[in-house]
């Protein structure tokens, strides 16, 4: 295995690949919700070692990227594609993109508009296009993405937070899931994830008992967008009815998850099982 580092300053994207030097013709993206390259580096590293090229990557926080999820340039992932046809004289010709969490949704969006991508696994993904965080000093758009300096329709956020509290003090209790929930409800048809315009194959996974955002809801709604649409490609959601928010191999913050703490043998497993099932997605994407 080798790497190689790309900048998003230099490149138009932050990146590091992870070359599995097996002349494959694949190459999976490899994005988590969290800035920085460390954690979707162990997932990329991990990918290549079982024989599949990864680029991790890092959509913000870094120099030159948006510091929060606002006007997110989606035009990085196309940058990364470009110059991933470049590599090893065009050794690379199809193009994968795995994410979890904000991750998920993010490699949802940016295969929905880089038709280069044509394998999605997205995994305790959203389903709207959500208000960006931040004041209008950051960017004249107001969505948590962009492409081309163009906003997109998105879920406002005004009225959220005081929706969560009323909802918290009526379940007497506080949890991050609520948030979302009443702020995915704003939702509708025009802010949603146009998963339809993915050149490729979707996989959605889902627990559920996610106690962050409603998944298994919002999957379901964009298997339904897919169906209504008339998608040409493959689509499938899996739901693991005993698993956490955290499906993937490295979980993060499982001491603030009580999925995590009531059954961790529970929701190790489902993680396991989405690991077997993602390397399985990747092993019938197939071998020129």
């Amino acid at each position: 295995m080798k790497t190689h580092q790309y900048k998003y300053t230099e490149d138009g994207f932050e990146a590091v690949l992870y070359d599995a030097e097996n002349g494959d013709d694949r190459l999976l993206i490899v994005i988590q919700g969290l800035k920085g390259l460390e954690l979707p580096s162990k997932y990329a590293e991990m990918f290549a070692d079982r024989g599949y090229s990864a680029l991790a990557m890092s959509y913000y926080g870094s120099e030159g990227q948006p510091k929060t999820m606002r006007a997110i340039p989606l035009e990085q992932f196309r940058s990364a594609c470009d110059k991933m046809k470049l590599y090893e004289n065009g050794r690379f010709k199809r193009f994968g993109i795995y994410g979890n969490s904000k991750g998920a949704g993010m490699a949802l969006l940016a295969a929905s508009v880089v038709p280069d991508i044509s394998l999605v696994i997205a995994a305790s993904s959203f389903a709207h296009i959500m208000q960006g965080s931040g004041g209008k000093d950051l960017s004249p758009c107001k969505a948590m993405v962009s492409l081309d300096g163009r906003d997109f329709s998105y879920v406002s956020n005004k009225g959220v937070f005081s929706a969560f509290v009323k909802r918290c003090l009526k379940e007497h209790n506080v949890r991050l899931l609520y948030f979302f929930d009443e702020w995915e409800k704003k939702g509708s048809a025009e802010n949603e994830i146009p998963v339809e315009n993915i050149g490729g194959d979707i996989l959605l996974l889902t627990s559920t008992n996610d106690e962050s955002v409603p998944a298994k809801r919002d999957a379901e709604l964009l298997i339904s967008r897919l169906k209504r649409t008339g998608s040409a490609h493959s689509y499938k959601h899996i739901n693991f009815g005993n698993g956490s928010h955290n499906l993937g191999f490295f979980p993060i913050n499982n001491n603030l998850l009580p999925q995590e703490k009531k059954h961790p043998a529970e929701c190790r497993k489902a993680r396991e099982d989405a690991l077997e099932i993602i390397l399985q997605t990747l092993g019938k994407w197939g071998v020129e």
